[in-house]
């Protein structure tokens, strides 16, 4: 199996891959991708493992508890077709993420997604389990400002903490916070973070620089929510 050190510093991404993206879109079908597997291969795949390899090798060199694993970490570019009505076979973007132990089923990532047009990183809990969710709005009501300076925080580096989903009322067992200056959050159901970055971003090797940043920046929320889970 590759490893971290298997894999040349990221040289960013090659005009051709956000190419291919592209005429996936408009050909998303079996008989147009399986001819050009290889350039998705060596044009989209490739590049992305050595990118999530090259941060790896820095975050641990930086002694953050982040890893990068460039097999663990991408998602597969096939779509799970079974239970939607949409049947189109391919993902028209890649994505990978950075997390405690390298693999994407980890709760609390950095995620890195590369689509023509709408490339961008994120972070945070993606509606998590309701387990975790108690830990973590417990945690959140007793060390109400600590948590909301980790918010400012991520606004002075002009990021937002967003949800996509909330609760109407306040959940059960949490009616009292109601009026805590954290009461909005504690209705949340995802706590996620995210940045634009434009084509021409991905295509230079600083790209991985600006991966590192971001998790650094974000690396407080996702510690916030892991010491809320582990506890």
């Amino acid at each position: 199996m590759s490893t971290l050190y298997d894999f040349p510093p990221f040289p960013g991404f090659r005009p051709e891959a956000l190419d291919f993206l592209r005429a996936l879109k408009q050909h998303n079908r079996r008989d147009w991708f399986r001819p050009r597997k290889a350039i998705y291969e060596d044009e989209v795949r490739w590049p992305m493992q050595c990118l999530v390899a090259d941060v790896g090798r820095e975050l641990i060199r930086r002694g953050l508890p982040l890893r990068g694993d460039p097999e663990q970490g991408l998602f597969r570019i096939y779509r799970d077709t079974r239970f939607s009505k949409d049947k189109r076979p391919y993902k028209t973007h890649i994505g990978a993420v950075l997390s405690r132990t390298g693999s994407r089923r980890d709760l609390g990532v950095v995620y890195i997604h590369v689509e023509p047009g709408d490339s961008f990183l994120g972070a945070g809990f993606w509606k998590p389990e309701a387990t975790f969710l108690r830990r973590w709005r417990r945690k959140l009501w007793q060390e109400a400002e600590a948590f909301l300076d980790i918010v400012r925080q991520l606004q002075t580096h002009g990021l937002t903490l967003e949800t996509d989903s909330m609760r109407k009322r306040m959940p059960r067992g949490f009616e009292e916070a109601a009026n805590s200056p954290v009461a909005e959050y504690l209705r949340w159901n995802s706590f996620l973070v995210s940045q634009d970055v434009p084509d021409e971003a991905v295509l230079h090797p600083d790209f991985a620089q600006t991966v590192l940043r971001f998790a650094e920046i974000v690396l407080p929320l996702l510690e916030f929510g892991w010491d809320a889970a582990d506890t």
